[in-house]
């Protein structure tokens, strides 16, 4: 189990290009980053790789967002984000 998060540079800039606010951000997130620290394996592993996926399905004010991380010793490691268009 990963014991804290990291936030990839790649994740920042796809965050800051989608102009979320932060702090709405981690409003919304705050509680599925306790159940990616606690049970990481509950969310869908990306078929042919070892990320991990998490839906944040519109949240204060904040846009449906596909969020990418791995774990990697003690860390998960959020690596990309997206919105969630109709496609996904």
């Amino acid at each position: 189990m990963p014991s804290s998060i990291i936030e990839e540079p790649l994740y920042k800039e796809q965050i800051e290009a989608l102009r979320i606010d932060w702090r709405r951000l981690d409003d919304a997130f705050q509680e599925v980053e306790h159940a990616i620290l606690a049970v990481p394996d509950i969310f869908p592993q990306v078929p042919g790789t070892k990320l991990r996926r998490v839906q944040l399905v519109g949240f204060n004010d904040v846009p449906p967002l596909s969020i990418f991380f791995a774990v990697v010793g003690e860390n998960a490691h959020l690596v990309a984000a997206e919105l969630i268009t109709g496609e996904d």
